[in-house]
């Protein structure tokens, strides 16, 4: 199987994943709830939603820089699996983020050596 597809895949099922968690959790099934909703929900998505049709798209870039607002989500995961009562959804956001991270890091590394390797050959090959 093409490594690319897997790590795109990868990716994007931790993108959907987040915004989809975040929407379920904040939008209905939040126990504590704080400041309202809605302004919660724009907090959190606003961010996400910047990546969706990079990556998508297959975008080089777009992958790359989605992966450091995954650690974001990744620490906020980790600190809502510390508090009681939401555990489950910290370790979904540990889950799901740290499939955006990884998925994005390795497109980006495989496009990488794959580039590498067709300026090599096409450097060998040219006289």
């Amino acid at each position: 199987m093409n490594y690319l597809i897997l790590w795109r895949i990868l990716a994007i099922s931790g993108l959907f994943g987040l915004i989809f968690l975040i929407i379920l959790w904040n939008g209905w099934l939040s126990p504590i709830q704080v400041i309202p909703r809605s302004i919660e929900l724009l907090i959190l998505l606003t961010p996400l939603l910047f990546f969706v049709r990079g990556l998508l798209n297959g975008n080089y870039s777009t992958h790359v820089n989605a992966a450091f607002p995954a650690l974001l989500y990744f620490l906020l995961g980790v600190w809502y699996a510390l508090t009681p009562g939401e555990e489950v959804y910290g370790y979904l956001l540990v889950i799901f983020s740290f499939m955006l991270y990884l998925g994005g890091f390795l497109f980006a590394r495989t496009i990488m050596k794959r580039d590498k390797a067709l300026l090599e050959a096409k450097k060998n090959t040219d006289p």
